[in-house]
Protein backbone atom coordinates (compact mmCIF):
# COMPACT_ATOMS: atom_id res chain seq x y z
CA UNK A 1 0.00 0.00 0.00
CA UNK A 2 1.82 3.06 -1.20
CA UNK A 3 -0.74 5.84 -1.33
CA UNK A 4 -0.43 8.72 1.12
CA UNK A 5 -2.99 9.90 3.61
CA UNK A 6 -6.22 10.96 1.93
CA UNK A 7 -8.72 13.24 3.64
CA UNK A 8 -12.23 12.11 2.95
CA UNK A 9 -15.07 14.53 3.58
CA UNK A 10 -18.04 12.35 2.79
CA UNK A 11 -20.68 14.49 1.08
CA UNK A 12 -24.21 13.58 2.05
CA UNK A 13 -23.18 10.73 4.35
CA UNK A 14 -22.36 10.63 8.06
CA UNK A 15 -18.70 9.84 8.53
CA UNK A 16 -19.58 7.09 11.01
CA UNK A 17 -21.52 5.30 8.28
CA UNK A 18 -18.64 5.58 5.85
CA UNK A 19 -16.24 4.29 8.50
CA UNK A 20 -18.51 1.30 9.14
CA UNK A 21 -18.65 0.39 5.44
CA UNK A 22 -14.87 0.57 5.14
CA UNK A 23 -14.31 -1.47 8.29
CA UNK A 24 -16.57 -4.17 6.87
CA UNK A 25 -14.06 -4.73 4.07
CA UNK A 26 -11.81 -6.41 6.64
CA UNK A 27 -10.95 -10.02 5.96
CA UNK A 28 -8.82 -11.01 8.96
CA UNK A 29 -8.36 -8.52 11.77
CA UNK A 30 -9.66 -5.18 13.07
CA UNK A 31 -8.34 -3.28 16.06
CA UNK A 32 -10.42 -0.23 16.97
CA UNK A 33 -9.74 2.48 19.54
CA UNK A 34 -12.92 4.32 20.50
CA UNK A 35 -12.68 7.29 22.91
CA UNK A 36 -16.39 8.06 22.98
CA UNK A 37 -19.85 7.02 21.84
CA UNK A 38 -21.54 10.19 20.62
CA UNK A 39 -25.16 9.02 20.59
CA UNK A 40 -27.52 6.05 20.62
CA UNK A 41 -27.41 6.01 16.82
CA UNK A 42 -23.62 5.90 16.87
CA UNK A 43 -23.69 3.00 19.37
CA UNK A 44 -26.19 1.04 17.24
CA UNK A 45 -24.05 1.52 14.13
CA UNK A 46 -20.95 0.26 15.93
CA UNK A 47 -22.90 -2.73 17.28
CA UNK A 48 -24.18 -3.62 13.80
CA UNK A 49 -20.67 -3.36 12.38
CA UNK A 50 -19.21 -5.60 15.09
CA UNK A 51 -21.96 -8.18 14.60
CA UNK A 52 -21.32 -8.31 10.84
CA UNK A 53 -17.56 -8.62 11.37
CA UNK A 54 -18.14 -11.53 13.77
CA UNK A 55 -20.37 -13.17 11.18
CA UNK A 56 -17.50 -13.01 8.67
CA UNK A 57 -15.08 -14.55 11.16
CA UNK A 58 -13.00 -11.37 11.44
CA UNK A 59 -11.13 -10.99 14.72
CA UNK A 60 -12.13 -7.62 16.19
CA UNK A 61 -10.54 -5.97 19.22
CA UNK A 62 -11.88 -2.77 20.78
CA UNK A 63 -10.03 -0.41 23.12
CA UNK A 64 -12.21 2.01 25.10
CA UNK A 65 -12.04 4.10 28.26
CA UNK A 66 -13.99 2.68 31.20
CA UNK A 67 -16.54 5.51 31.06
CA UNK A 68 -17.53 4.47 27.50
CA UNK A 69 -18.16 0.88 28.52
CA UNK A 70 -20.19 2.02 31.53
CA UNK A 71 -22.31 4.37 29.41
CA UNK A 72 -25.97 3.61 28.82
CA UNK A 73 -25.67 3.86 25.01
CA UNK A 74 -22.86 1.28 25.00
CA UNK A 75 -24.67 -1.10 27.33
CA UNK A 76 -27.90 -1.01 25.31
CA UNK A 77 -26.21 -1.61 21.94
CA UNK A 78 -22.53 -2.51 21.79
CA UNK A 79 -22.60 -4.33 25.10
CA UNK A 80 -25.15 -6.81 23.76
CA UNK A 81 -22.88 -8.02 20.93
CA UNK A 82 -21.95 -11.65 21.52
CA UNK A 83 -18.29 -12.58 22.01
CA UNK A 84 -17.29 -8.92 22.06
CA UNK A 85 -13.53 -8.65 22.63
CA UNK A 86 -12.99 -5.35 24.44
CA UNK A 87 -10.40 -4.02 26.84
CA UNK A 88 -10.31 -0.93 29.04
CA UNK A 89 -7.70 1.70 28.24
CA UNK A 90 -8.20 5.19 29.62
CA UNK A 91 -5.30 6.39 27.45
CA UNK A 92 -7.48 6.21 24.31
CA UNK A 93 -7.84 9.78 23.00
CA UNK A 94 -8.27 9.36 19.23
CA UNK A 95 -10.55 7.08 17.26
CA UNK A 96 -8.44 4.86 15.03
CA UNK A 97 -9.39 1.70 13.16
CA UNK A 98 -6.66 -0.51 11.73
CA UNK A 99 -8.01 -2.93 9.11
CA UNK A 100 -6.02 -6.10 8.36
CA UNK A 101 -2.90 -4.39 9.70
CA UNK A 102 -2.53 -2.28 6.58
CA UNK A 103 -5.11 0.51 6.37
CA UNK A 104 -5.93 3.03 9.07
CA UNK A 105 -9.20 4.95 9.30
CA UNK A 106 -8.97 8.10 11.41
CA UNK A 107 -12.23 10.03 11.92
CA UNK A 108 -11.72 13.61 13.10
CA UNK A 109 -13.04 14.38 16.56
CA UNK A 110 -16.07 16.65 16.43
CA UNK A 111 -18.28 16.92 19.53
CA UNK A 112 -21.84 15.79 18.92
CA UNK A 113 -21.15 14.31 15.50
CA UNK A 114 -20.77 10.51 15.47
CA UNK A 115 -17.38 9.70 14.06
CA UNK A 116 -16.51 13.37 13.59
CA UNK A 117 -17.21 15.52 10.56
CA UNK A 118 -14.35 14.27 8.35
CA UNK A 119 -12.18 11.21 8.11
CA UNK A 120 -8.76 10.27 6.83
CA UNK A 121 -7.70 6.95 5.37
CA UNK A 122 -4.01 6.15 5.77
CA UNK A 123 -2.61 3.57 3.39
CA UNK A 124 1.06 4.36 3.78
CA UNK A 125 2.48 1.02 4.89
CA UNK A 126 5.05 2.51 7.27
CA UNK A 127 2.54 4.73 9.07
CA UNK A 128 -0.12 2.02 9.13
CA UNK A 129 2.31 -0.50 10.60
CA UNK A 130 3.42 1.99 13.25
CA UNK A 131 -0.18 2.71 14.31
CA UNK A 132 -1.03 -0.99 14.24
CA UNK A 133 1.88 -1.73 16.57
CA UNK A 134 0.84 1.16 18.81
CA UNK A 135 -2.71 -0.14 19.23
CA UNK A 136 -1.52 -3.73 19.68
CA UNK A 137 0.84 -2.54 22.42
CA UNK A 138 -2.02 -0.71 24.14
CA UNK A 139 -4.15 -3.84 23.82
CA UNK A 140 -1.51 -6.01 25.46
CA UNK A 141 -1.33 -3.77 28.53
CA UNK A 142 -5.06 -2.93 28.77
CA UNK A 143 -7.39 -4.61 31.25
CA UNK A 144 -10.43 -6.71 30.56
CA UNK A 145 -13.55 -4.86 31.70
CA UNK A 146 -14.66 -5.81 35.18
CA UNK A 147 -18.35 -5.16 34.72
CA UNK A 148 -20.42 -7.93 36.29
CA UNK A 149 -24.13 -7.91 35.54
CA UNK A 150 -24.96 -6.77 39.05
CA UNK A 151 -23.03 -3.54 38.44
CA UNK A 152 -25.22 -2.37 35.59
CA UNK A 153 -27.33 0.76 35.92
CA UNK A 154 -30.41 1.22 38.05
CA UNK A 155 -31.07 1.33 41.77
CA UNK A 156 -29.11 -1.84 42.55
CA UNK A 157 -26.07 -0.58 40.70
CA UNK A 158 -26.15 2.69 42.64
CA UNK A 159 -26.37 0.87 45.98
CA UNK A 160 -23.50 -1.44 45.06
CA UNK A 161 -21.28 1.53 44.17
CA UNK A 162 -22.18 3.19 47.47
CA UNK A 163 -21.31 -0.01 49.33
CA UNK A 164 -18.00 -0.23 47.47
CA UNK A 165 -17.19 3.36 48.35
CA UNK A 166 -17.87 2.79 52.05
CA UNK A 167 -15.82 -0.43 51.98
CA UNK A 168 -12.91 1.49 50.44
CA UNK A 169 -13.25 4.20 53.10
CA UNK A 170 -12.99 1.60 55.87
CA UNK A 171 -16.47 1.87 57.34
CA UNK A 172 -17.53 -0.85 59.78
CA UNK A 173 -20.57 -2.85 58.69
CA UNK A 174 -22.96 -1.36 61.22
CA UNK A 175 -21.90 2.23 60.47
CA UNK A 176 -22.07 1.69 56.70
CA UNK A 177 -25.48 0.06 56.96
CA UNK A 178 -26.83 3.02 58.99
CA UNK A 179 -25.40 5.49 56.49
CA UNK A 180 -27.16 3.72 53.60
CA UNK A 181 -30.38 3.08 55.51
CA UNK A 182 -29.96 -0.70 55.30
CA UNK A 183 -30.00 -3.48 57.83
CA UNK A 184 -26.60 -4.92 58.67
CA UNK A 185 -27.71 -8.25 57.21
CA UNK A 186 -28.67 -6.63 53.87
CA UNK A 187 -25.44 -4.64 53.77
CA UNK A 188 -23.38 -7.78 54.32
CA UNK A 189 -25.31 -9.53 51.56
CA UNK A 190 -24.31 -6.72 49.18
CA UNK A 191 -20.68 -7.06 50.32
CA UNK A 192 -20.79 -10.81 49.64
CA UNK A 193 -22.30 -10.22 46.17
CA UNK A 194 -19.55 -7.72 45.35
CA UNK A 195 -16.75 -10.04 46.43
CA UNK A 196 -18.29 -12.94 44.47
CA UNK A 197 -18.74 -10.88 41.29
CA UNK A 198 -15.24 -9.39 41.47
CA UNK A 199 -13.75 -12.82 42.28
CA UNK A 200 -11.77 -11.59 45.28
CA UNK A 201 -11.25 -12.97 48.77
CA UNK A 202 -10.93 -9.77 50.80
CA UNK A 203 -12.64 -6.42 51.03
CA UNK A 204 -9.34 -4.69 50.36
CA UNK A 205 -8.93 -6.61 47.09
CA UNK A 206 -12.50 -5.72 46.15
CA UNK A 207 -11.80 -2.02 46.67
CA UNK A 208 -8.60 -2.09 44.63
CA UNK A 209 -10.12 -4.05 41.76
CA UNK A 210 -13.27 -1.92 41.67
CA UNK A 211 -11.27 1.32 41.69
CA UNK A 212 -9.11 0.14 38.79
CA UNK A 213 -12.19 -0.79 36.80
CA UNK A 214 -13.94 2.50 37.57
CA UNK A 215 -16.90 0.74 39.19
CA UNK A 216 -17.22 3.31 41.96
CA UNK A 217 -17.77 6.16 39.50
CA UNK A 218 -21.29 7.16 38.45
CA UNK A 219 -22.65 5.58 35.28
CA UNK A 220 -22.43 7.63 32.09
CA UNK A 221 -25.61 8.62 30.23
Amino acid sequence: MASATAELPVAGEAVAGWVARLVLRAERDVIWSLPEVASEEHARLIAQTLTQLAGKGVRTRMLCPARVIRGAAWQRSVGTVERLDVRVCDGVRQELVVVDGGAVIAPDASPGEPGGSRASMIQNSTVADMLHQLLCGMWDTAQRPMRPLSFEGGARGRVLREVLTLMAEGYKDDAAARKLGLSVRTYRRYVADIMRDLKVESRFQAGVRAARAGLMEPDGD
